[in-house]
């Protein structure tokens, strides 16, 4: 799995609920709750001084898993079995959360990193900062708990898990007021400038221009939002079905699921986005408002 890094949050906004200076005792809360296919356990690790995000944090998780079993129709454990069956017995069916003040990867601050399956250490959870995700503003936790059920490839899977719990909202699959829902449209950085070095999201190209992080995700979302309109609310969720079932994917199988669901020229139709060359059916600009978003 990759790191459900969101550049745009990360390097841009500063912790706004860190600025205590004493060291906080270290707490670790646990919770348990049921989803379909059995018990979920969730530890989460609390350094900092706001200890009532624990019980913020669990109701959220609780809630967005709920939501992608109730609209996808498959069971957590199933979704998420690739991601478990690599990892010690003990840590099987079990969520790891880690809010920190400030949170380093390898010496470089980054605000947050999803490590659920060890890929990038041995310690093991979803590393975020307080100040992105405080009580009313839960896009972040939403988005890499999303990632349990796709990861790859990195354009996919970045756009579905932050478009979905808007979408979830929307349907009626998952209850989030005004605030939260502008949380999660807010992190799709709509307004996020094109730049003049555009390449597909097929060459991941945010791993090697992290300053290009920003453009990969809002053109990764948008990207979803082309693929909605082109198949529909029925297509879609078919769609999502079928990657969330999928356990190895690359770009040309995830070509082969959309022309399953519906066939057209889906080369045509990505072509600047997912693929090489000029954009064709939908320019840069496409689904650059909240509005057009609201009418799929």
């Amino acid at each position: 799995m990759r790191m459900g890094i969101l550049f745009a949050f990360l390097i841009s906004v500063l912790p706004i609920l860190s600025q205590n200076k004493k060291s906080p005792k270290i707490n670790e809360s646990n919770f348990s709750f049921r989803l379909k296919g059995g018990e979920i356990r969730l530890a989460v690790r609390n350094e900092t001084e706001l200890k009532e995000w624990d019980k913020y944090a669990f109701e959220k998780t609780k809630k967005i898993l709920d939501a992608y079993e109730s609209y996808l129709g498959i069971p957590f454990h199933q979704a998420s079995s690739p991601i478990f069956k690599s990892l010690p017995s003990s840590e099987k069916d079990k969520i790891r959360l880690v809010l920190k003040d400030t949170v380093f990867l390898n010496g470089t601050r980054v605000g947050g990193y999803n490590n659920v399956s060890g890929e990038l250490g041995k310690e093991l959870g979803i590393f975020m900062e307080l100040g992105l995700v405080p009580p009313g503003y839960p896009a972040l936790l939403l988005h890499e708990l999303g990632h349990y059920y796709f990861t790859e490839p990195s354009w996919l899977s970045e756009g579905i898990v932050s478009y979905l719990p808007y979408l979830l909202s929307k349907r009626g699959y998952l209850k989030l007021d005004a605030d939260e829902l502008q949380s999660v449209t807010e992190e799709w950085g709509l307004a996020e400038a094109i730049p003049k070095n555009d390449p597909p999201l097929s060459k991941d190209f945010h791993l090697t221009n992290p300053s290009l992080g920003p453009w990969f995700y809002s053109k990764s979302v948008r990207t979803q939002f082309i693929i909605h309109k082109e198949l529909g609310y029925e297509g879609y969720k078919s769609f999502l079905k079928q990657v969330a079932s999928s356990e190895m994917l690359n770009t040309e199988l995830v070509f082969k699921i959309l022309n399953k669901v519906q066939r057209k020229d889906w080369n045509k139709i990505l072509q600047g986005w997912v693929e090489a060359g000029p954009y064709n059916a939908y320019t840069p600009n496409s689904f650059m408002k909240i509005q057009d978003i609201e009418k799929l």
